[in-house]
């Protein structure tokens, strides 16, 4: 009685890959949607962010391109050897070394956007941008190190994978740690815009734990099954779920812009309770205080404008008097 050959399970390798690479291109066109959306509202926009997103949008493309190839070389080309995957083709090399490179650029990108929120907090901004810097160099090195290195040696490079991960994490939750204290601190007391502040903290916090959860996942699967690919199949996520998540942050500015240019009614009787946490200087001029059910008193719709205008006819020390109307801060 002849026995058949016990056939090779590739679920764990070629599995991993086809499905993560199935997901990520998935999430390419998700980028391709989103970025035709924000170039259709961001005329306000300057030159420099619409530049840096078609970049971004050319490196995924390209990035994309790799999976492609990586899918095509280890499920096509080398159907029937099946030790070609114990050699990393260049393909997989490259895509962490583009990777890398546009995790940075968007992590600089939010590192720029917690020194505005915090007014010039050099220390938060600092830490954040030292992890994005030890990411990429980690990446860079692993990169380089696994040209000569087969998929069963790379416990000699296992070092800078940890590292890359935890650095990667730990700047997705520094990220969206210092955006929601930040946040927070900005709440007014006048109910509609702690609520557009709200949301702000929710969506942060989801997108950056969405990627924050990506890059832990993958360096678990690193370190209980170095010797499979599942943890490949994660990374093959990580930028375009980096990218997607600032797309979607840069797209939601113009929603919540008709909210706030929305028509507004403040309870006159309701100011003096809020003035203490009101700042007159950096605060939204639209503001909601919707009166009590069963009061009589009548709710009255308030528009302040406020125009200077300065005269010199002479070089002496000019004394102006402060503004009455609200400046709006930037979210």
């Amino acid at each position: 009685m002849s026995t058949s050959a016990p056939r090779p399970a590739f679920d764990n390798t070629l599995g991993s890959l086809l499905v993560g690479g199935l997901v990520a291109m998935a999430l390419w066109g998700v980028t391709c949607v989103q970025t035709y959306t924000y170039f259709s509202r961001s005329s306000k926009d300057r030159l420099y962010l619409k530049l840096m997103v078609a970049f971004l949008l050319a490196l995924d493309t390209f990035d994309s391109a790799l999976n492609g190839h990586i899918l095509y070389y280890y499920l096509v080309s080398n159907y029937l050897n099946p030790l070609a995957l114990l050699v990393p083709v260049w393909s997989v090399i490259v895509h962490v070394a583009i990777t890398s490179v546009s995790n940075f650029i968007i992590r600089a990108m939010f590192c720029l956007r917690v020194y505005r929120l915090s007014r010039g907090n050099i220390p938060a901004t600092v830490w954040i941008f030292m992890l994005s810097t030890a990411d990429l160099g980690m990446a860079s090195l692993a990169s380089a190190e696994c040209i000569l290195t087969t998929f069963l040696q790379l416990d000699t490079v296992s070092g800078l994978l940890y590292a890359n991960f935890a650095c990667g994490t730990g700047g997705d939750l520094s990220l969206a740690l210092a955006l929601s204290i930040l946040l927070y601190r900005s709440k007014t007391g006048f109910k509609q815009t702690d609520s557009l502040i709200r949301v702000l903290m929710v969506y942060t916090v989801n997108t950056g734990m969405i990627v924050a959860f990506d890059a832990f996942m993958g360096m678990i699967m690193y370190a209980i099954m170095p010797n499979n690919f599942i943890f490949l199949g994660f990374y093959l996520l990580l930028s375009k779920l980096y990218l997607n998540s600032y797309l979607a942050a840069l797209n939601a500015r113009e929603e919540l812009r008709d909210r706030m240019e929305e028509p507004v009614s403040i309870h006159l009787s309701q100011i003096s309770h809020s003035r203490g946490r009101y700042d007159t200087e950096n605060t939204l001029p639209t503001l909601v205080e919707k009166p009590l059910q069963g009061s009589r008193t009548e709710a009255l719709a308030v528009s302040v404008q406020t125009y200077t205008d300065t005269k010199v006819d002479h070089p002496s020390p000019i004394i102006t008097s402060p503004s009455s109307g609200f400046a709006p801060r930037a979210l």
